[in-house]
Parts: C-alpha cells; structure tokens; sequence
C-alpha cells in the first residue's frame, strides 16, 4: 500500500508540473486575478481526494515499520522517508500536516514502546 502511494503521489506531481506548463498563460492569467494556480489546485485535489482517505492508513503502516525496525529487522528506510515527505508536502509549505498527522503520533508511540522497554522517557528540554 505504501509503495502505491508514493508511485501515485509522484505521478500526480508529475502531471501538475506538466499541465502547469502546458498551461502557463492560463496559469499566470489565474495569478494575476488572484485565484490559486494550477499547481495549488493540483495539490489540495490531491490532499482531498487521496491523502484524506489514506493518511491514517499510511501512518499506522509506517509506524509498524518502526516497529519492526527498532525489533532488528531491516525495512525499506527510503520508503518510509517517501511517505513522510508525502504528509510534509501535503503541508503546502508547512510542516503542519507532518506534525498533526504522523510526528504527535510517532512521539507518543516511541514512548510507549520505550516506557514498555523499561526506559525512562523524558520531555523535550527536561534534562537541560
């Protein structure tokens, strides 16, 4: 599932960057009237339509691989930095989708995991 997400996301980016120039007077005439350009539209067509439905998914996914990373077994490290480049991207230049919809998650799962190991788990500036 996640290896088809990151082919459909790339593809997607691919045919917003095309159709963006292959319209650009289009695209600078919408600028200008100051209403979203194509790649804009592009990408929130894409965060409603796709990563709404699978963000969830993706994140459960990935945190699994973590798992079964920090138990010793090797995992596709590309492919889980492809899909948190998915939630960064979906951000539209902030880091606000990453944030709410895996980092807070990821946090509170590293710290289960490492209070169930029987390591003390310390907020950030704690011991500073």
């Amino acid at each position: 599932m996640l290896r088809e997400l990151v082919k459909r996301w790339d593809n997607h980016k691919v045919l917003v960057r095309w159709l963006s120039r292959f319209f650009l007077d289009v695209d600078c005439y919408l600028a200008r009237r100051g209403i979203p350009r194509l790649r804009e539209v592009g990408l929130t067509s894409f965060h409603e339509l796709v990563y709404r439905e699978v963000h969830s998914t993706a994140k459960e996914a990935v945190l699994e691989l973590i798992h079964k990373e920090r138990e010793g077994e090797q995992i596709d490290r590309a492919l889980v930095k492809n899909i948190l480049d998915i939630y960064v991207e979906n951000g539209m230049g902030t880091m606000e989708k990453y944030e709410e919809d895996f980092e807070r998650f990821m946090l509170q799962d590293t710290a289960s995991y490492y209070f169930s190991q029987g390591v003390k788990v310390y907020p950030r500036g704690f011991l500073s």
